[in-house]
């Protein structure tokens, strides 16, 4: 796997030096490549021809076992093993879902931890996300991370690093992978998708969205279903008259973690339309905007968001979501 292309991941990687620690962790918003940086240095690692975390050679036999996802001297603990856990207080028809990486899961790495590498000199386990390691995990990691064998290297990635336990955190060499500036990832996107005059506006909000991150932002151009969306809820809240039902309506339909990346965007822009500030996020509806902003007050737009943030803190509850996004909008503020 080669670098050359992400050219925002080179400084993390300076961090490393010449080797891999026995625990490194990685963390940084989602999106940002963490995953992408942490695969080139297993392969680097475990190449046969590679050395000193330089590029993968890409032919040898280790190489060719890896990009094939076979090599016997690599895991990766990711979603796709976590455990589905559901919050017993909830009623089962509206459980709280939570994915977790188990302590089962852990342990099941011990006999790999501990066998001598099957090729070369290395083995290579990466946990993503970490932050999905419940306690059990954690401490079942810790003892993984306390006296590692020396060809043992574990890469950890996370968004926050507040989110593994001190005494994990303790053990591992942290770095922090930064979302590039606005520029770099307009770019990338350029050279990775067809994105033509018209377009521009969902690149350049597909990015504040998402922090700058490269990869989040690609999904989220690709993502057809939130624009539209993002649209029709802009529409129905710059009519003269709000109807709450119908908004309700739509936004049953959305995802919570969607909503949030709609609304507080908008709210935000409201509060700089109001104080004559430029439009941050929402740009290329400057006319919907304005027509909201003549309507409520940074007052009321402050005090809709505590309501906003109460929804999102209730939406698992098993009460019916028709009626408690009608309540919220019933709150949408109106002259």
């Amino acid at each position: 796997m080669q670098l050359a292309q992400y050219s925002w991941l080179d400084e993390p990687k300076s961090k490393l030096g010449t080797n891999l620690p026995p625990a490194l962790l990685m963390y940084g918003v989602g999106g940002v490549g963490k995953r992408t940086l942490a695969l080139h240095l297993a392969q680097s690692t475990l190449c046969e021809k590679a050395s000193f975390l330089k590029e993968p050679c890409g032919i040898c036999g280790s190489c060719h076992l890896f990009q094939a996802e076979t090599h016997p001297d690599f895991k990766m603990l990711s979603n796709d093993e976590a455990d589905t856990s559901a919050d017993e207080d909830s009623a089962s028809s509206a459980k709280k879902v939570k994915q977790v990486i188990g302590v089962k899961t852990v342990r099941e790495l011990g006999g790999f931890c501990y066998t001598k590498p099957h090729r070369g000199h290395a083995k290579v386990i990466i946990i993503d996300p970490a932050d999905n390691l419940n306690q059990n995990a954690s401490n079942a990691l810790l003892k993984n991370l306390e006296e590692p064998p020396a060809f043992l290297h574990f890469i950890l990635l996370a968004k926050h690093s507040e989110s593994l336990i001190p005494t994990i955190l303790s053990r591992c060499l942290k770095v922090h992978v930064r979302a590039p500036e606005l520029a770099v990832t307009s770019d990338w996107l350029n050279r990775q998708t067809s994105i033509n005059q018209l377009e521009e506006h969902k690149k350049e909000l597909a990015i504040r969205l998402s922090a700058c991150a490269p990869f989040a932002s690609m999904q989220l151009i690709e993502d057809e279903a939130f624009f539209v969306n993002r649209d029709k809820i802009l529409a129905l809240l710059s009519q003269e008259a709000v109807n709450a039902f119908a908004l309700a309506a739509l936004c049953e339909k959305i995802d919570a973690p969607i909503l949030q990346r709609i609304f507080y965007p908008l709210l935000h822009d409201l509060l700089m339309a109001d104080l004559g500030g430029d439009i941050v996020f929402h740009k290329d509806k400057v006319s919907e905007i304005q027509r909201i902003k003549r309507a409520v007050t940074p007052k009321a737009v402050t005090h809709w968001q505590g309501s906003f943030n109460d929804y999102l803190k209730s939406v698992n509850h098993p009460l019916n979501r028709r009626l408690a996004l009608e309540a919220l909008f019933l709150k949408w503020p109106q002259t």
